[in-house]
Parts: C-alpha cells; sequence; structure tokens
C-alpha cells in the first residue's frame, strides 16, 4: 500500500510541474486569505485588547490552527475528492474496483495536492513560534497535535460523506461546499456565537470543538471535548465507509 501511495504522490507531483502556473496562483491565493484573516484579526484588536476573553495571541492561535486542520485536509485529500465526484459520475472506477486494494481509501488518497504544500509549511511554521511563546506542557502539546489530527479526520469525513452522495446526487456543486463553509465558520472563538449554536457546533456537528479545542491546549487548558471530537470523528468515518458501500450498489460503469 505504501509502494502504491508513493506512485499517486509522484503522479501529483508530475500534474503540478505540467500546470506550473496554475499551482503558484493557488499558492499565492492561499497566503493572501490567510494574510487577509490576520489583518482582520489586527483591526478587531486595535479597538479592544480581548474579545469575551481572548486576546490576539489566542486569536492568532486559533486562526492558524483553523489553517493548519484545513492545509492538512487540503494538502492530504482534497484532489482525491474532487476527482471521485467524477469518477462516479462518470463511471470509471473500475480502475481500483478490480484491483486489490481498498477502493474507499484508495479514491481518497488518489492525489495530493502540492499547491497546498507551501501555505501548510507556512501556517505550520506561525503555529510552531505561536507554541513556543504560549510554552504548553508535553504533555498539553501531544494533546494539541492529537486535537489537529482528529481535525482533518473530521474535515475528511465531512466532505467524504458529501462527496459518496454524488452515488444519488447530480450536479450537487452548492452541497460540495458546505464542510468549507462550516469549517470557515468554525475558525472563530465559540463564545462569539449564540449559546443554541455554540451547543449544536461544539456536541452536536462538534467543528467548532475542532477548531477551538486544539488552540485551548496550546494554553495549557486542556478540553475532553477532544475526546468527544474523537468519537463523533469515529462515528463519521465509519458513516462514510458505510455510504461508500451503499453507493458501490448503484454504481454503473460506463465501460
Amino acid at each position: 500500500m505504501v509502494k502504491i501511495y508513493r506512485i499517486l504522490v509522484s503522479q501529483s507531483l508530475a500534474e503540478t510541474l505540467s500546470y506550473r502556473f496554475t499551482a503558484v496562483l493557488t499558492a499565492i491565493f492561499g497566503i493572501l486569505f490567510y494574510v487577509i484573516e490576520l489583518v482582520t484579526g489586527g483591526v478587531y484588536f486595535s479597538f479592544t485588547p480581548t474579545i469575551y476573553g481572548w486576546n490576539f495571541l489566542d486569536y492568532l492561535n486559533l486562526i492558524t490552527t483553523a489553517n493548519l486542520i484545513s492545509y492538512l485536509y487540503q494538502f492530504l485529500f482534497v484532489a482525491g475528492h474532487e476527482d471521485l465526484v467524477d469518477q462516479i459520475l462518470d463511471g470509471n472506477l473500475d480502475y481500483s474496483l478490480l484491483r486489490p486494494v481498498n477502493a474507499y481509501w484508495f479514491h481518497a488518497s488518489y492525489r495530493v495536492d502540492f499547491p497546498s504544500l507551501v501555505t501548510l509549511v507556512l501556517t505550520a511554521g506561525i503555529e510552531t513560534g505561536i507554541l513556543l511563546k504560549l510554552q504548553p506542557t508535553p504533555l498539553n502539546l501531544l494533546g494539541y497535535l492529537a486535537a489537529v489530527i482528529v481535525g482533518v479526520a473530521f474535515v475528511f469525513a465531512l466532505n467524504q460523506i458529501v462527496v459518496t452522495a454524488a452515488f444519488w446526487i447530480d450536479g450537487m456543486t452548492a452541497l460540495d461546499g458546505l464542510p468549507e463553509y462550516l469549517m470557515s465558520a468554525s475558525a472563530r472563538p465559540a463564545k462569539i456565537y449564540p449559546r443554541l449554536l455554540q451547543q449544536l457546533f461544539l456536541w452536536v456537528i462538534p467543528s467548532l470543538a475542532i477548531t477551538n479545542v486544539p488552540a485551548q491546549f496550546g494554553h495549557n487548558r486542556p478540553s475532553w471535548l477532544l475526546a468527544w471530537s474523537a468519537l463523533v470523528t469515529g462515528v463519521l468515518l465509519g458513516l462514510s465507509y458505510w455510504e461508500w458501500r451503499r453507493g458501490l450498489l448503484r454504481y454503473v460503469s460506463a465501460n
């Protein structure tokens, strides 16, 4: 499986080099979006030192962690998810279904998005500087890293569920962007939202927990929400696999 993944990564790199201008633009826009968030936060905190108990460093830690989770997902899985929709609708899954590989994971990791690697490295570097300043204990640092991994798995599971719906729904462009919109809205302190929305997105669909919990570990304030987020993420991954198996029963080959 490792050998297959290495081949897929090398193919992704070859495709990126073939479309270098597009890759450069993607990286530039990714950096610009992050800079806009920094500037926006600077404007917010130029009027007040704290917002709902959060200072500018807290905010910086939160949005950088949220972007780190987002760019990790994009680098590892977004290209595979974009390709999977087309292969389902075009009836071109035969290549993987007839071979001794797990088709679910093969298509999830079919390509990596190298342009996202630029923003991923930049974000990881900034977050490293933030953590050095916050100085979390080794245990809390491990909690932070675990929370980031859970966050990537959560975003993957949400997108996998949406993408696999292509077995039943054609032309679902608006639905495709739903996980991205949800995570973008969640890259804010949970306390700024009305209590009902806080409860919904901390305990039912824990997108706010996914972004806020790592920031709490970075500040040496561990949270049991990590365990709940991991549990919900595991359920979503199981649901996405079940959906995949059910979807294959509806699959019609174009060959």
